[in-house]
């Protein structure tokens, strides 16, 4: 007995000291982190010659510091104040939303982290707050525009927000703006479409679980730090690899999910189709030109190209193709294989201005 007795003390004294190196890690790689946060906006990325290093640096540290889970979708948390990004009581990037929606028309930018703003230098510097700036430049017009971007989301995540979180907002009219993480994403991950009406007890243990180790951000600094580390042969490592084997297959769980949001008669919707490095005629820059190509950047405009065919096969009374947006824009616009930068944002959101003007007031 007393040897039993004895095991089991040894067993709970190990765990205790497991979780207590845990524990001590996460301090200091916090305190690591907080000194010597890394940042692919400083790795020599043209499109942000015009900002200075310390600007850089807070966009970078602002986003990498935005308190937000997994589980069952990626979501942020309300109430986040930093200098470069702001997000309001109901967790969506920007000012607070009005809060009587029948006074003016309210519209839905949904998306990832392009719609987000991730790299722009502010909420008013996005795509959905360049668009908001161009409607109350207007007096034709009495708009809101809310920013429901989140970064990492496909077209399986925005559904099940527009049916379970953005309905609550009565919106009149949701612009989907995607296509770059659809067809990144993996066919199994698209596939996984699980909303709290049908979890199980056991989801939801197992959700809570990897919501908490979401929050352990020792797993996230060692992922960055490996991913952004100094290496003599950065400029020709193969970062991704476009695996074209599911394409067919992903594709029809993109027009599943878009022909189900642009189907209720709740909101009018507009579904756009984004642009990548690549897609549009323009020449690239060096460093545009290298992401390009650690990214398998002609593999994937060929599966956008795809996409671009299946956009107009879909069941939706309003579309657009922004592939081509960038077409003869001279200058570097692009600061990784998806991401751009103030500059871009604005191009993108004069152009949905007009699409919008015409297909939803029209």
């Amino acid at each position: 007995m007393s040897v039993q007795v004895s095991y089991n003390k040894q067993i709970i004294v190990g765990i205790i000291f497991i979780f207590l190196i845990l524990f001590f890690l996460e301090i200091s790689i916090n305190v690591y982190d907080y000194f010597t946060k890394t940042c692919k906006y400083e790795k020599n990325a043209d499109a942000f010659a015009n900002i200075n290093d310390q600007l850089k640096k807070q966009i970078c540290h602002d986003f990498q510091d935005l308190a937000w889970g997994l589980v069952p979708f990626p979501y942020l948390e309300p109430n986040q104040n930093m200098k470069t990004i702001n997000i309001n009581s109901d967790a969506f990037r920007g000012g607070e939303i009005e809060k009587t929606p029948n006074e003016n028309f309210r519209i839905f930018i949904v998306g990832g982290s392009t719609v987000f703003g991730s790299g722009s230098t502010s909420d008013e510097t996005t795509i959905p707050g360049y668009l908001q700036e161009l409607f109350n430049k207007t007096d034709q017009y009495d708009i809101e525009i809310i920013n429901a971007g989140i970064p990492g989301s496909q077209s399986s995540n925005e559904l099940d927000r527009v049916k379970n979180n953005l309905q609550k907002y009565q919106p009149d009219a949701i612009v989907i703006y995607n296509g770059w993480n659809d067809l990144r994403e993996s066919l199994s991950e698209l596939k996984q479409i699980q909303t709290t009406e049908n979890s199980s007890d056991y989801n939801e243990i197992e959700n809570s679980f990897w919501y908490l180790l979401s929050k352990y951000r020792t797993i996230q600094v060692i992922q960055k730090f490996t991913y952004y580390s100094e290496d003599t042969d950065w400029e020709h490592r193969v970062i991704y690899e476009h695996n074209e084997n599911e394409i067919d297959e992903k594709i029809k769980i993109w027009k599943s999910n878009m022909n189900e949001i642009c189907g209720s008669s709740n909101y009018q919707s507009l579904i756009v189709l984004q642009p990548i490095s690549g897609s549009s005629n323009r020449s690239l820059s060096d460093f545009e030109y290298m992401k390009y190509l650690q990214n398998d950047g002609e593999k994937m405009n060929k599966t956008l190209d795809k996409y671009s065919e299946a956009l107009k096969e879909l069941d939706c009374k309003n579309i657009a193709d922004f592939t081509n947006v960038f077409d003869d824009i001279n200058g570097p616009i692009y600061y990784d294989e998806g991401h751009v930068t103030d500059r871009g944002n604005l191009i993108i959101a004069e152009k949905m201005f007009e699409v919008i003007k015409a297909k939803i007031f029209s």
